[in-house]
């Protein structure tokens, strides 16, 4: 059982696993370690709070930004959170670190991953 199905369990529903493995906060979807970073500083009703009221796009950003402050980062061990694509058309937020760099190419150039 993952954490956050735990405390899905008050949450009527609304805090679950995705068929990926993540956690869904009301359709926030966060890796396991974000959702891991994201509950240091917040309740997880605060966050199913925060993505009610301000929707799950402006509620990733929220939590990016709180965690890119100089004083997270350093609690954090310098990892913030990011925006990245999952395959659910939700947004997804993942550790910093998590996000996977552009790889080389064979002709010396630069390709997106």
């Amino acid at each position: 059982m993952k954490i956050w199905e735990l405390h899905g369990l008050h949450s009527k529903g609304l805090i679950r696993t995705t068929a990926e493995g993540h956690a869904d906060i009301g359709g926030l979807v966060l890796s396991e370690k974000a959702y891991l970073i994201a509950i240091r500083d917040f309740r997880p009703a605060d966050i199913l709070e925060l993505v009610q009221l301000r929707g799950p796009s402006e509620a990733a950003q929220a939590l990016i930004a709180h965690y890119g402050r100089d004083e997270s980062l350093q609690s954090t061990g310098g990892r913030g959170l990011a925006a990245t694509r999952g395959l659910a058309p939700s947004p997804m937020v993942c550790r910093s670190d998590e996000v996977r760099e552009a790889a080389p190419t064979v002709g010396g150039g630069w390709a997106r991953s």
